[in-house]
């Protein structure tokens, strides 16, 4: 395996004309890190440089296109409120800008790092439930700028700028995800991108200071495990290509610099090693889960992971964790084009693997499948989130393996179809985003059949008006603190801006507002009205866990009435109010949330998980 090719103009300058007609040929046949001379390069000089024109409207294109990625996103903000998982990133933040600090996602031994970034925004832009979801879409953006650097590397120029507009654009799934806040896999995404490009620097001998290109890639490699595990789909092909170059002395790098890296990742991961080593390393633990199955996960991934990351296949409401998923153009014809697509990128791959080129994408689809199988958690394919690390790596391959293709054609006498392919690429995923966009799809954005939102064309200023409302009412019956399900409880706080305490006595994410209500002499209670379950879930959540008392989907929560019952029984006086699809009861005497479970035969207090 040989190393990238990095040799850049000393003046751009100077060289910016030749620069362009280097990037121009690029189109044809990539770069990259070939042993051989670059095919994109010779014979450049002999074509005439693009005219000022033609660059402006190169350039104007490429603005177009990312434009069109970011208003899809800022769109999608526009109409799904957030859920009370996604408000618990927000509340963290709140509380880090108060000076507290949390290695990982409330109740839970894994996932952090992100809440720090939401916090900087909160700090800059406000909080709100849209500055919130405008992380994830933020960190993104920066991913695409990695995917462009990393494909520049690579291949060239033109091959990263045709991979990152790739990525922006396709598919539909991950362009949902990049809204959705859930604390800790785009911060991932990002660090496990900038590892991969410092370790090709750093592998460079070319390239200058890389002693600090190792400390930056420790760093990075720290601060993505503290984030999460997961991070090792970049890291382990990244540390098999250092092996391979290191013991084949491909690339000589001081012992000082790798000591310097190694201390960097303990630096960037100290968070997490605080966090385990008081809690016997939980971490590592990931617990009971439904299908923990090497072979299953390896299905999952042929089945959905893939097709849903090629645009093939929606993700799925949450009840059809059993079912196939929602396919484009059907199940046998997905799966054909699915089975195409995956048998061209395994012919491009071995071309790459027998030219030397690309080691680190190699190593990475050779690693892919395996890493897959191997967590306790990708059983869960429904909105693609555990595979949200493969996206950008196909589409370098896919962006390259058409700049090939075309470089082929044109060495063969059809330059005009050689050098539209990467346009007809980039027309393709837009026409799969698009039809995934059509208002036909049956999986709305908040994964609920029926939704008002359940179509792209529909849009409105302020989803979370909902419980902004909600929120509106009980302040104006000063109502400060009350017990609620887990899916109503963290939002309203979040919505309320502080105002309001809520939390569910069973399913705790944060002791200290659970303690806050339990100090509270006028706690109230807040319930679903009978009847409006499915209204208030599609706005909040699924239907469980809507009602104080659920520990987990499936366990019976308690309801209105039988909180009643039991304050007739022990003649404490209450008070019950209607508040639009809610009703709120409101004690005259306090309460124990654990006394009313007992009683009605609900398992005892629980974390979350």
């Amino acid at each position: 395996m040989s190393q990238p090719r990095t040799s850049r103009p000393a003046d751009r300058g100077a060289h910016y004309d030749r620069l362009l007609v280097v990037v121009d040929s690029s189109l044809q046949a990539p770069s990259g890190v070939a042993t051989l001379p670059p095919p994109a390069v010779v014979g450049a000089a002999e074509q005439p440089p693009p005219t000022g024109l033609a660059r402006r409207l190169r350039l104007l294109g490429i603005a177009l296109l990312f434009a069109l990625g970011l208003f899809l996103r800022l769109w999608a903000l526009g109409r799904q409120p957030i859920n009370s998982d996604e408000a618990v990133v927000g509340l963290m933040a709140h509380e880090i800008l108060h000076g507290h600090f949390f290695a990982f996602y409330w109740g839970q031994s894994y996932g952090g790092v992100e809440p720090y970034a939401v916090a900087l925004v909160f700090a800059v832009l406000g909080q709100s439930s849209f500055t919130l979801a405008l992380t994830p879409v933020l960190l993104d953006a920066l991913t695409v700028v990695l995917v462009v650097l990393l494909g520049r590397r690579l291949f060239s120029l033109r091959v990263g700028v045709a991979a990152g507009l790739l990525y922006w654009l396709w598919s539909e799934t991950y362009i949902w995800q990049s809204t959705l806040e859930y604390g800790f896999r785009w911060a991932a995404l990002v660090c496990g991108l900038g590892a991969s490009l410092l370790a090709l620097r750093a592998l460079d001998p070319g390239a200058p200071h890389r002693g600090w290109s190792v400390a930056g890639l420790g760093l990075l490699s720290g601060v993505g495990w503290w984030a999460t595990p997961e991070i090792a789909y970049y890291l382990v092909p990244v540390g098999l290509l250092f092996a391979y170059r290191l013991l084949r002395r491909e690339a000589a790098l001081r012992a000082g610099a790798l000591a310097l890296g190694a201390g960097a990742f303990v630096v960037g991961s100290l968070p997490w090693w605080w966090a385990n080593l008081r809690s016997g390393f939980a971490s590592l633990h990931a617990g009971v889960t439904p299908d923990p199955s090497f072979l299953s996960h390896l299905k999952t991934l042929a089945q959905h992971a893939v097709p849903m990351v090629l645009g093939l296949q929606l993700w799925s409401p949450t009840n059809d964790l059993n079912g196939s998923g929602h396919w484009l153009f059907g199940v046998a014809a997905g799966e054909a084009i699915a089975v195409a697509v995956v048998l061209a990128g395994l012919v491009w791959l071995l071309a790459l693997a027998r030219g030397g080129r690309a080691a680190l994408l190699v190593l990475f689809a050779l690693a892919y499948p395996f890493l897959f199988a191997a967590s306790p958690f990708t059983y869960y394919w429904l909105d693609g989130r555990y595979s949200l690390f493969l996206p950008p790596v196909v589409a370098l391959l896919a962006a390259a393996g058409v700049a090939e293709l075309g470089g082929l054609l044109a060495r063969r006498g059809r330059p005009l179809l050689g050098g539209a392919l990467p346009a007809l690429l980039l027309v393709g995923a837009l026409a799969l985003t698009g039809w995934a966009l059509d208002s036909r799809s049956p999986y709305p954005a908040n994964h609920v059949r029926g939704s008002s939102s359940r179509s792209w064309t529909t849009w409105t200023s302020d989803p979370s008006s909902y419980v902004g409302r909600l929120a509106s009412e009980l302040e104006a019956r000063r109502q400060r603190t009350m017990y609620a399900g887990y899916w109503v409880s963290y939002v309203l706080d979040l919505e309320s801006r502080g105002a309001i305490t809520a939390s569910d006595a069973r399913l705790v994410r944060y002791p200290p507002y659970l303690t806050r209500v339990e100090s509270d002499p006028r706690a109230a209670w807040l319930f679903v009205t009978p009847g409006h379950r499915s209204l208030v879930a599609l706005h909040l959540g699924n239907a469980p866990l809507l009602d104080p008392g659920c520990a987990a989907v499936g366990n019976r929560c308690l309801d209105a009435r039988e909180l009643g019952i039991y304050l007739q029984r022990r003649r404490i006086a209450y008070r019950s109010v209607t508040l639009g699809d809610f009703t709120l009861v409101e004690p005259a005497h306090p309460v124990d949330p654990q006394a009313v479970f007992r009683y009605f035969a609900i398992i005892s207090k629980v974390s979350a998980p």
